[in-house]
């Protein structure tokens, strides 16, 4: 009986962990618009002068996310970027985490 009890008990605890992780994990992700400014394909970066006249350069994890800036994202269009940081770097991790605003990004 008081191993069943300490096996819910551990159950219970593994779960809240995980829960409060994934809120943390979601947390860190910022957003910006701004203007495609350049883009490096070998390099996995683009770089995107935000609205507020700020430029930044994020390095892109997401294979699909790289296709798009290849294939229908362009210098000048305007993007919606979700990102993280992580040891000082920009990071696009997902495909959906770099949108253009035109129909069709």
């Amino acid at each position: 009986m008081k191993t069943a009890r300490i096996s819910v008990l551990f159950t219970i605890v593994v779960l809240c962990l995980a829960l409060i992780s994934g809120f943390a994990a979601a947390a860190e992700k910022m957003d910006l618009k701004g203007k495609i400014s350049g883009y490096d394909l070998e390099a996995k970066t683009v770089t995107v002068m935000t609205d507020e006249g700020k430029e930044m350069t994020f390095s892109i994890e997401s294979k699909k996310a790289l296709e798009k800036l290849d294939d229908r994202l362009f210098k000048g269009d305007e993007v919606k970027i979700r990102y993280t940081e992580k040891d000082g770097k920009k990071l696009i991790r997902d495909t959906n985490d770099l949108k253009g605003t035109k129909p069709g990004c």
